[in-house]
């Protein structure tokens, strides 16, 4: 006979699978980021880019050769990380330019890469158009308080390098010569290889760690942890289970609050309610410790990835919390 693999140990074990697929895919991308980058500044496409996201730059007071990274953090959030720590690498900005650029483009994250990726088939099919509208304005209005302390944080602040980048049209001005294509693309793959070595080296170290807490349960503990907390709480038991599935899967607790509301055992509010606090739980037990810190920590400086966490932290929950209160009280 074969031998079973208990539940819990296969969960584990998708999880693992689940970061071994989260490195392989990501290491390509931080090459491709960072190529893409240095040939960016180095042909002088950036100048270019930079007038389509220029009111974007000059409300935060970031230079005008953060253009391509702002432009792309949209669209591939992951290559535009990449062409970040590219010119973090280089010296061509400081702390201040990533934390500024990642959360100025968070609501056109939400709006671009997230709504017709995950709520358009999700979302609107199982809660409704105005269940599902309500939670999408929900999530926009968290990432627009980001994008508001960004612009606050970059006009309060000046430029990490004092001696700011390098020109956009490669380092010289209109007598220099057009640089050539074979010298800038062999010296553009050379950084790029060179800097996902580095990379790769420290995102394996993290993965790794949290294969390891995976394994010994350590996330398991918190998802009960933050679950029972529930239980305290005055909120009706629909609301809680909603909650608790939405903590460990967004997908799996808009389906139950979809199909609660279709056999009416529970109004349009305590939908909402229960997918928000969710939301507040699995950016606790999920989001911040498995997908946010690792993908910082393999891409920036530990400290760096740090500081963005935290700032999430600190920004997400009141917003969340402040949110969920309104729903409770209003609705």
């Amino acid at each position: 006979m074969k031998r079973q693999v208990p539940m819990s140990l296969s969960l584990e074990l998708e999880l693992i699978y689940e970061l071994a697929l989260f490195v392989a895919k990501l290491i390509p991308l931080v090459f491709i980021g960072a190529l893409a980058a240095n040939l960016a500044v180095e042909l002088g496409f950036a100048k270019r880019l930079a007038k389509l996201v220029s009111p974007l730059l000059k409300a935060a007071h970031l230079p005008e050769h953060l253009s391509v990274p702002v432009a792309v953090l949209p669209l591939e959030p992951r290559v535009g990380h990449a062409m970040l720590s590219a010119m973090l690498e280089r010296g061509e900005i400081g702390e201040r330019e990533v934390i500024v650029s990642t959360f100025l483009t968070l609501p056109l994250v939400i709006v671009v890469f997230f709504i017709p990726r995950h709520y358009v088939p999700v979302a609107f099919p199982a809660l409704g158009v105005t269940v599902a509208g309500l939670y999408v304005l929900c999530m926009l209005a968290v990432s627009s308080v980001k994008m508001a302390f960004s612009i606050a944080y970059g006009r309060s602040s000046r430029l990490s390098v004092a001696h700011g980048p390098r020109s956009l049209d490669g380092g010289g001005g209109p007598s220099m010569a057009k640089p050539d294509f074979k010298e800038v693309l062999r010296s553009s793959v050379n950084f790029a290889a060179s800097l996902t070595k580095r990379v790769a080296v420290r995102m394996l170290a993290v993965v790794a760690f949290l294969a390891a807490a995976t394994y010994l349960g350590l996330f398991a503990l918190v998802n009960e942890a933050l679950s029972s907390v529930l239980g305290f709480t005055k909120l009706p038991g629909q609301v809680i289970a909603i909650a608790a599935t939405s903590a460990i899967s967004s997908i799996a607790g808009m389906a139950l609050a979809g199909a609660m509301m279709a056999q009416a055992s529970i109004t349009y509010k305590e939908a909402l309610l229960g997918l928000l606090v969710g939301s507040l739980l699995f950016r606790l037990s999920s989001e911040y410790p498995r997908n946010s810190f690792p993908f910082y920590a393999s891409i920036y400086p530990l400290k760096l990835a740090f500081k963005l966490v935290t700032l999430s932290i600190l920004i997400d929950l009141p917003v969340l919390l402040a949110l969920i209160a309104a729903v409770a009280a209003f609705m």
